[in-house]
């Protein structure tokens, strides 16, 4: 699919990435990139990247980037303990904070994502022991962490959905709070049976996009047959992040196989970097596509490939290919 890495270089800066899913911090663990740091990585490469942090709302870091460094950032909320949880509010200041002018009375009309709890999920705890994960640090398991198996310090579980797959009066709060600013629904790292009932209620409530984050991270689980049955939604996205080959040790072969099932007309190819030990930008999100390539070469062609690294996004984040 592609000659080189000079060759994937060129063609994906040609095709304007759109990295839906980038850490930035600072944050409780180590991160690569501040925003201008990493502003002046992706400003050379033309890229469109949304900015994720754990801890605190990025609108106001991608405000600030699109003010002052000329690049298309956008920002989002991450509705852990940190800002509330299921916190109708949390997603109205991030609202606020979408301003790339801070003299302006209303936001930018630029898209925001709100990402369901992650480090504080029930299933990512319940799966992996802890909240905040030691490698994300460059830590490898056998080293000590300040962030360990008890690393909550205090912290409540964030419970989108009850036992029986109720959904809390919280959650509903959030869903008609993301639906009334038209910001975009992220699964985060809900459980697959979670997410298999939050799509439909999602879109019941009026949200118009929904990203469907990394379902091969351990966590969420999602079979390709579940994917398939999600992608049949209007708006509905399937984000294969490179970090979970990279960082979680998922084959890539099971990334391919998803994307041979669902078709690649909903997928969007995202790295989720930022980590400290992962690829600097835009050199990770080269290599995955030279790598992925190599998998998909014989069932898509390349304009069909790119379009799951560029023109894809666009849709998923409701943007033009120009808009700043």
């Amino acid at each position: 699919m592609f000659d080189s890495y000079s060759h994937a270089h060129e063609l994906l800066a040609h095709a304007g990435v759109i990295e839906t899913h980038y850490h930035v911090g600072p944050e409780l663990v180590a991160r690569r990139y501040d925003v201008q740091s990493l502003a002046e990585a992706a400003r050379p490469f033309g890229a469109v990247l949304v900015l994720k942090n754990h801890t605190f709302s990025t609108t106001p870091l991608a405000s600030l980037a699109r003010a002052r460094h000329g690049v298309r950032f956008y920002g989002g909320v991450v509705l852990n303990s940190y800002v509330g949880g299921l916190n109708p509010a949390a997603i109205s200041g991030a609202v606020s904070g979408n301003k790339a002018e801070v003299r302006n009375a209303q936001p930018d009309n630029a898209p925001i994502v709100v990402w369901m709890p992650t480090v504080d999920s029930v299933s990512h705890v319940k799966t992996h022991g802890f909240g905040f994960d030691p490698n994300w640090s460059g830590c490898c398991g056998s080293q000590p962490s300040a962030l360990s198996a008890d690393d909550l310090g205090g912290r409540e579980l964030v419970v989108a959905f009850t036992e029986d797959l109720r959904p809390t009066p919280g959650l509903l709060e959030v869903l008609g709070t993301i639906a009334r600013h038209g910001c975009v629904l992220a699964t985060g790292h809900l459980c697959a049976a979670e997410i298999m009932e939050l799509v439909p209620l999602a879109i019941s409530l009026g949200v118009g996009k929904i990203i469907v984050t990394h379902p091969h991270y351990p966590a969420v689980g999602l079979t390709d047959e579940q994917l398939c049955s999600l992608v049949q939604y209007d708006g509905v996205y399937v984000e294969h992040c490179f970090a979970i080959h990279t960082q979680d040790g998922v084959d890539l072969n099971r990334f391919a196989d998803s994307i041979r099932a669902t078709g690649p007309g909903r997928v969007l190819l995202s790295t989720d970097f930022g980590q400290v030990n992962s690829d600097a930008f835009p050199a990770g999100t080269v290599i995955y596509a030279l790598e992925l390539g190599k998998l998909l070469r014989d069932f898509m062609s390349l304009s069909d490939f790119m379009s799951m690294f560029s023109s894809n996004g666009h849709a998923a984040l409701g943007i033009s290919p120009f808009a700043r």
